[in-house]
């Protein structure tokens, strides 16, 4: 009995080991966890160093980061000068490969810069001043490029790095988010496994998946068919009042003055680029009148001309009005990101922006 007793545990050890290894070999798992963590003040940036394995759709997209908390697509030049770029989701390169992203493809056009690719999937406005504030001190060269997208003012809404209070800006703290499998770290051996083991890892994430039957993303959870039928709750489905839009304008103003004030201390040369991916400024558009990203578009040039700051605004460019019209032709299948097509469009809207800011 006891020999049988060995017997099928040493088959069943066999089996997980066989498991595990053509894990590894044919569908590794993010034994590290997300590619991104919260520093001490709770902003969300990328690990450095880190591979992850974004799987969706039947594809499976492979992020590298390197060692300026930023998304890697070519290897890094001591020779070159660096640009850094900070933006959201469509300038990190969500859902696609390095080669298809628009900053790689910056990249391969002006070979001579190093463009340092920080952005960040659901960063917006508040967290772009806060990376300046947080990190512009170690800065090796002058020039940030911000790629505003097409709800950065709305996420001010919901951020908490910055209050507004009797007519100033006030710094605030994001929460902390943990994931699922934090709570398990108290326990030594559990925490081994979980950073070691591609099975364990694997059988967590499909339990985790199947019992909410939601998609992850950074520790948010919405529904798949909520995902399809776009009822995602956007500020402007929250805000009750034209009131409220003009405080949340009033909030993003003054976070970019703040943002102005500390990259001049930093001694920055600070832009901003608008792909036009949507022209919310098309009159022939029936926008939501609650939504703050029309109101501020509208204004925005006369907001950083105040500021003395460089913003190309693209929402009238000819490449975006094929998007605009035939949106669903350049966006990922059940997602709202850029596909291929859409991630080159972009590059061909921006590339004479970023020509004219490199020759300044």
């Amino acid at each position: 009995m006891f020999r049988k007793f060995l017997l099928v545990s040493f088959s069943i050890l066999i089996s997980l080991l066989i498991c595990e290894f053509l894990l590894r070999l044919f569908l590794p798992q993010n034994v590290g966890g997300y590619f991104m963590r919260q520093d001490e003040r709770g902003l969300w940036i990328l690990k450095n160093n880190y591979k992850y394995y974004d799987r969706f759709n039947g594809e499976t997209y492979i992020y590298r980061t390197g060692n300026f908390n930023n998304r890697k697509t070519h290897e890094y030049s001591h020779k070159n000068e660096k640009i850094y770029l900070l933006g959201d989701s469509f300038t990190f390169g969500y859902r696609l490969n390095d080669k298809d992203t628009y900053v790689s493809k910056l990249q391969n056009l002006f070979p001579k810069y190093y463009f340092i690719n920080l952005a960040s999937p659901n960063w917006g406005l508040s967290d772009y001043t806060k990376y300046i504030e947080s990190y512009c001190e170690v800065f090796e060269t002058k020039k940030v490029i911000i790629f505003l997208n097409t709800d950065d003012i709305g996420r001010v809404y919901y951020s908490n790095q910055y209050w507004l209070k009797n007519g100033e800006i006030i710094p605030g703290m994001q929460g902390k988010f943990n994931a699922w499998y934090v709570k398990y770290y108290d326990y030594p051996a559990i925490k081994i496994f979980l950073n070691n083991s591609h099975l364990i890892r694997f059988v967590a994430y499909k339990l985790v998946n199947f019992s909410r039957k939601r998609i992850d993303l950074m520790g948010e959870r919405i529904d798949k068919e909520s995902l399809k039928n776009d009822i995602i709750l956007y500020p402007q489905k929250i805000l009750k009042n034209k009131n409220e839009v003009d405080q949340l304008i009033k909030k993003s103003e003054l976070i970019i003055q703040r943002l102005k004030e500390k990259a001049d201390t930093c001694d920055l040369d600070l832009y901003f680029i608008y792909s036009g991916w949507v022209n919310f400024k098309a009159k022939e558009k029936n926008f939501n009148k609650l939504n703050p990203n029309v109101y501020f578009f509208k204004k925005a040039q006369n907001i950083f001309n105040s500021l003395n700051v460089k913003f190309f605004d693209n929402s009238f460019n000819p490449e975006m009005r094929e998007v605009n019209l035939n949106r669903h032709k350049y966006i990922i299948e059940y997602d709202h990101h850029p596909n291929e097509l859409g991630a080159d469009k972009i590059f061909n809207v921006v590339k004479d922006n970023v020509k004219i800011i490199l020759n300044y």
